[in-house]
């Protein structure tokens, strides 16, 4: 009996016990899956975090930059509006009421044309059948009044085209021809050349013209 007794105690001991060890590994799961949801909690804070400590930096960054890029502009343009513009080369800032005295050679050719190369141009010289862009300034050779000038409508350049048949006075045709670009020129072009015996708006009829024509282009 004694031995039926303890076969009887081992068999039940075990089944005392193991409620309790179901419910030690139930909570150890329990404590291990809060563990994860608070590693993984602390995981998405610390995402959310980074996030917006980088968010803000790059808002600092673009702020610092849209500023150093305004402080630039100002300057610049502070800076030009202090820089005086360099006239282009070949166009005057106005055109003067008498023809000013020049040095150079006169060169007079066959039908009374005349010329003096002011300033040489550079690069080919203007031939037939060019488009030349010129400014011009002219002047009665009489009494010095100036007449026209391509500065008293806005400083754009005339363009001569063709060159030797443009709608022009023949003086132009023929007194451009060899000039280069860059150049002056002052022309001297007799009435017969020029607007002959019927004059033209404040060309006096049998008027000798004076004209200083500078090139910007020869195309």
């Amino acid at each position: 009996m004694a031995q039926t007794m303890k076969g009887q105690n081992n068999t039940q001991t075990p089944k005392r016990g193991r409620p309790g060890q179901r419910q030690q590994e139930r909570l150890q799961r329990q404590a291990r899956r809060r563990r994860r949801q608070q590693i993984l909690v602390g995981i998405v804070i610390a995402a959310v975090v980074v996030g917006l400590a980088y968010l803000a930096f790059w808002q600092y960054q673009r702020y610092n930059t849209d500023q150093l890029v305004a402080s630039n502009i100002h300057a610049t343009a502070t800076a030009r509006a202090k820089i005086t513009p360099t006239p282009v080369v070949g166009q005057p800032t106005a055109a003067p009421d008498k023809p000013p005295a020049v040095t150079g050679a006169t060169h007079t050719l066959p039908d009374g044309l005349q010329y003096i190369d002011i300033k040489e141009g550079v690069g080919p010289a203007a031939k037939a059948g060019d488009e030349v862009d010129v400014y011009y300034t002219g002047w009665l050779q009489k009494d010095g009044v100036k007449f026209d000038s391509s500065f008293d409508d806005g400083s754009t350049p005339f363009a001569v085209k063709p060159l030797g048949q443009a709608q022009v006075i023949p003086g132009w045709n023929e007194g451009l021809v060899g000039i280069k670009s860059g150049g002056t020129r002052r022309l001297i072009i007799p009435a017969a050349l020029a607007y002959g015996s019927q004059g033209q708006g404040k060309i006096p009829p049998n008027s000798t013209l004076i004209f200083d024509v500078t090139v910007t282009a020869i195309k």
